[in-house]
């Protein structure tokens, strides 16, 4: 909220119900919103084309990428060198992956990354929620499925703005996404307050003939 709206990079084809972005830089929305200490990202979309089984698990030419700040220098006082941010894309043949930085303890970031079995090309609301004092968490809303893992170490920000639909610095993840929905929070929604967007959520792709 009360922030400057994206701008249009590139040339993203408009549909009625979604928008279609393709990564490695090609066609995105770049946003005006830095990343912070708390973060939960939502997603409603679906990779255009299946992924194939040969693909690599940290992001090629046939990867989408939803969200996320992606790869820069770090922005936490105190650690220094490149961050990886936070970030909510598909990797391998059925696998959404989240990612959030975390400080390695010896002054520096390390990807802390967590996968959820997923069928890419169907739409499903997809979320993350990460936070210093609250492991990385990635779900898919539609299919029910999540997985959390118990790293708590502290959060490393990257000095890197959120785009929409490919990933920042970096030509991996050159496949086309759809993408209908993006919220980008800075806190940690709790499961009642995730419980309510979803509500609003499914109204919405309702309406535009997309059952989530």
């Amino acid at each position: 909220m009360n922030k400057a709206d994206a701008s249009i990079v590139g040339n993203p084809q408009a549909y009625p119900t979604h928008g279609r972005f393709k990564g490695g830089g090609a066609n995105y929305l770049q946003t005006n919103i830095s990343e912070s200490e708390e973060q939960t990202l939502i997603v409603v979309g679906r990779a255009v084309n299946p992924i194939p089984s040969d693909a690599s698990t940290t992001g090629d030419e046939s990867t989408p990428f939803y969200v996320g700040t992606y790869i820069g220098k770090s922005a936490t006082p105190g650690v220094v060198g490149t961050s990886y941010g936070a970030n909510l894309y598909h990797v391998a043949t059925a696998s959404l992956t989240g990612g959030a930085s975390r400080n390695n303890g010896s002054g520096g970031a390390t990807s802390a990354l967590l996968s959820v079995s997923d069928v890419p090309t169907d739409w499903g609301i997809r979320v993350m929620r990460v936070s210093s004092s609250m492991p990385l968490k990635v779900q898919n809303i539609t299919r029910n499925t999540s997985n959390q893992n118990a790293d708590v170490r502290p959060r490393v920000l990257t000095d890197t703005l959120f785009r929409i639909g490919s990933p920042s610095n970096s030509a991996s993840f050159g496949a086309e996404v759809d993408i209908s929905f993006v919220a980008i929070h800075s806190v940690v929604l709790t499961d009642a307050e995730l419980s309510k967007q979803v509500e609003i959520i499914r109204k919405r792709m309702a309406r535009l003939g997309i059952l989530v």
